[in-house]
């Protein structure tokens, strides 16, 4: 035998409700997973940023970098594989023409981006180009660019991974009341340079040397600053004199003593300081007491103010025990401190200002 039933008709009332409901119920899921979408002037500015959080690693055709956005803005931050680097970049809300985040609930949305194929996506047109982001685009998990130039239209999607869990945050750069020695150029062109004079020295293992002398102490043309490397063919030594500078301020240990000396692996600082140190328009260099070393770049955008930050790890060396045992002041900036070592709270949390 064969049963035949009849459908019922659904009428038009009833079947409107259950498509309000359905509506309803994406709208509810989009805003449970979160969503962020703005629009900028010119894409040059995401690009510029992106581009100097680029780390020169073996692995950078691989780079991700993590993004947070917030109602505050956008936040990017990458970091080397022994975790001795990290860079943080920052697009507030200010800067945007438009921006609207929906965090479902949560403060922060985190993605992990791909940074190769975004710069090429963010390239194609000039530095002239519109750009709008939008997250999540469709049903997936994409981050979809538009860009717009002079009536010409592209369109790019990125397939991004989303961190159901905030990653691990990188803790305050200064304890409650502590006074950084610092150090801020008049040309910011001139921290590139001196840079630059050690990339022939670019190899493993291979320690930068930065000595700070306290201004009081120094004789009238002596180097306020002196960055040394060495290898088995070669050295290099750049000297900073103290006309160069805008400011320069040692704390109080170091200012006691005449001078500090902090030690770094080389390839470590050119790795997260250089790009951003050629594209910056103002810098500043700071060293905490562990001898964690900030550098604070305002970089050049079409108008737009663009903040990064590199914070590079200090290394240890077999002279802070000769030194700490003459009774000298031991040199803070040989340990093995790393930004991810306090607990105060996130280094974004701090002013970047100058």
């Amino acid at each position: 035998r064969v049963w035949c039933a009849q459908v019922p008709c659904i009428d038009h009332g009833l079947f409107d409700a259950l498509i309000h409901a359905v509506g309803a119920l994406m709208q509810e899921a989009a805003a449970t997973e979160g969503s962020v979408e703005c629009r900028l002037d010119s894409a040059n500015d995401l690009a510029a940023l992106l581009s100097a959080l680029t780390l020169r690693e073996k692995d950078q055709k691989e780079q991700r970098v993590l993004c947070e956005a917030s109602e505050n803005g956008l936040k990017f931050m990458a970091q080397s594989a022994s975790k001795d680097v990290a860079v943080l970049g920052w697009i507030f809300k200010d800067a945007f023409r438009q921006y609207s985040f929906n965090g479902g609930g949560d403060e922060h949305l985190h993605l992990k981006l791909p940074v190769a194929p975004l710069l090429s996506c963010l390239t194609i047109f000039s530095d002239r180009a519109a750009l709008v982001l939008k997250y999540p685009h469709g049903a997936s998990n994409e981050l979809r660019f538009t860009l717009e130039e002079d009536g010409a239209v592209t369109e790019c999607k990125l397939r991004t991974l989303v961190l159901d869990e905030a990653p691990v945050p990188i803790n305050a750069f200064l304890a409650p009341g502590e006074r950084p020695s610092a150090l801020r150029f008049k040309q910011p062109e001139a921290w590139h340079l001196a840079l630059g004079e050690f990339s022939d020295l670019d190899a493993p293992d291979v320690v930068l040397r930065v000595t700070l002398r306290a201004p009081e102490a120094m004789a009238q043309d002596a180097p306020a600053v002196v960055l040394r490397a060495r290898t088995i063919n070669s050295d290099a030594e750049v000297e900073l004199p103290q006309h160069t500078l805008d400011e320069l301020e040692l704390e109080s240990r170091a200012t006691a003593a005449g001078e500090i000396t902090h030690c770094y692996l080389l390839s470590s600082v050119l790795a997260g300081c250089l790009k951003a140190a050629k594209e910056s328009k103002a810098v500043k260099v700071r060293f905490n007491q562990e001898g964690v070393m900030s550098n604070q770049f305002i970089l050049r955008g079409r108008g737009q103010q663009l903040f990064c930050e590199a914070l590079v790890s200090p290394i240890a060396e077999p002279e802070a025990t000769a030194a700490a045992a003459a009774g000298s002041l031991p040199n803070i900036g040989n340990s093995t401190a790393n930004p991810y070592g306090r607990t105060q709270g996130s280094v974004a949390d701090e002013s970047i200002g100058f």
